[in-house]
């Protein structure tokens, strides 16, 4: 048996899309390169996905599922509130204790030697250092991670200027959030302590909740906003999209998760705009299907897809999309498979999801972000700054389509059959798909599989390679 084969490796992550499929498509690249000794813990609703990529499933919380879908599906906006966020935060705390229990109790039969825990579950990775295994984080939103330096996340979506005025605005930023953060801590410490995390930093202002050894960005350094202070243990190793790449060698080149539906459909010289507010935010897609109703009366022309973003993780998904008085051009999907179907949209309305998000970018789509929650306002704001999309809002989004649609044209685009291309003209979208387009070239130059490729082969003896540098500045 070789030394890849022997180096076992746990991934731990939530039962959330953005969350799981990239690291199921992480776990099924490395083992077609000879990592095959690996396991991926979850709940019961991720049992599909893994099994699909002939990997081992271990489940998780069996009897708590429920619990661990209503702590990101709110019912409500959490924002920056921090009554809401405390509210979150103990709900989630109280679902810890038993993780680590479980988490244990199979680390006792079964011990890896390597953790990689998503971002959301650092408890994890404490048990995993405690028992002598190796913690690295998976984190699929790099702009969740707190420096004292460059622009602070979490405060609705602020664009780094590079003046002075933003430098201080930002220093006073990355204070606020700070102490925002200690003060929760400060009210939950006795249920931090009894998880075995006495604090929220280290000696070294870096933060307790990820990994000391290893952060693995799954994103693109050229998308953030630039920080002089980056974690040590961050490597931006590329984006992983909901759906394993086609392009990277050894993985799958299907959808993670066949989800059973209609698929979408396409129509000749219409421009198709793809309206999807991924896997959560229930609380806001029934406002969405009004509004993106009322564009499409507006713009009978168009073709409006809206997914639900059922993606069968959850047994617990219902419909809280209402669909009646919807016009003939305004069709509502279960699931729409961003590898299969997203090259053939024009443009995208989008939540400013990580999964989605990158995913436009991967295929030169212009985006417009209409963000909800979390960091969603973050990466809205990395989006408009990079040129590739507009920030929209729901009390003028019909009106803004309308106005866009003096600038596009139908066109057919090579290799595409869908007839519709965002074109130009003073109120299209050429100058933010020609940025989308700059931007998903740079993506190109990331292969998250190689990347972690080296680093595993690093623990096992095999002569490390030196990573791709990264230029610090966004094209």
């Amino acid at each position: 048996m070789s030394a890849r084969a022997e180096l076992a490796i746990d991934w731990v992550a939530p039962p959330f899309a953005g969350h799981l499929f990239p690291i199921v498509a992480l776990a099924a690249g490395l083992a077609a390169r000879g990592f095959t000794r690996q396991r991926v813990l979850s709940t019961p609703g991720a049992c599909d996905s893994v099994q699909a990529q002939r990997l081992e499933f271990v489940p998780l919380l069996a009897a708590r599922e429920h619990e661990v879908s209503s702590v990101a599906n709110t019912p409500a906006r959490v924002g920056f509130a921090p009554w809401r966020l405390l509210a979150q935060l103990r709900q989630n705390l109280a679902l810890c204790g038993d993780i680590q229990r479980e988490l244990d109790a199979v680390w006792s039969r079964a011990q890896p030697d390597v953790v990689i825990a998503d971002f959301t579950l650092p408890f994890a990775g404490h048990l995993a250092e405690a028992r002598g295994a190796r913690w690295w984080t998976s984190m699929p939103s790099p702009c969740a991670l707190e420096t004292r330096r460059g622009t602070p996340s979490y405060l609705g979506g602020w664009i780094d200027h590079g003046a002075a005025w933003s430098r201080l605005r930002d220093r006073a930023g990355c204070l606020a959030v700070r102490g925002t953060k200690l003060a929760l801590g400060r009210l939950v410490r006795h249920e931090l302590a009894a998880l075995g995390v006495p604090r929220l930093y280290r000696e070294d202002g870096t933060e307790v909740a990820y990994s000391r050894e290893r952060i693995l960005a799954l994103g693109a350094r050229e998308f953030e906003f630039d920080r002089p202070d980056w974690p040590a243990a961050v490597e931006f190793v590329g984006p992983v999209t909901a759906s394993a790449r086609a392009d990277a060698e050894g993985a799958p080149d299907a959808a993670l998760t066949p989800v059973p539906g209609r698929e979408p459909s396409f129509e000749p010289g219409r421009v198709h705009i793809l309206v999807s507010l991924g896997t959560h935010l229930g609380w806001a897609k029934e406002r969405a299907v009004r509004a993106t109703i009322a564009a499409a009366r507006a713009l009978p022309e168009w073709r409006f897809h809206f997914t639900r973003g059922r993606a069968g993780l959850d047994a617990a998904e219902r419909d809280d999309v209402a669909l009646a008085d919807a016009p003939p051009n305004w069709t509502a999907y279960d699931y729409v498979a961003y590898d299969q179907h997203l090259a053939r949209y024009d443009v995208a309305l989008i939540h400013g999801g990580t999964g989605v998000t990158y995913a436009c970018l991967e295929r030169g789509i212009p985006m417009l972000v209409w963000p909800h929650d979390y960091d969603q306002f973050d990466h809205a704001a990395r989006v408009v700054a990079s040129g590739a999309g507009r920030r929209f809002r729901a009390r003028r989004l019909a009106q803004d389509l309308v106005a866009l649609n003096g600038g596009l044209a139908p066109a057919r685009r090579p290799g595409v059959r869908t007839g519709g291309r965002p074109g130009g003209g003073p109120g299209g979208l050429s100058v933010e798909r020609d940025a989308a387009a700059r931007m998903g070239e740079a993506l190109r130059g990331y292969d998250a599989v190689s990347a972690l490729e080296r680093r595993l082969g690093a623990l096992v003896g095999e002569a490390p390679l030196e990573p791709r540098p990264i230029p610090r500045t966004a094209l």
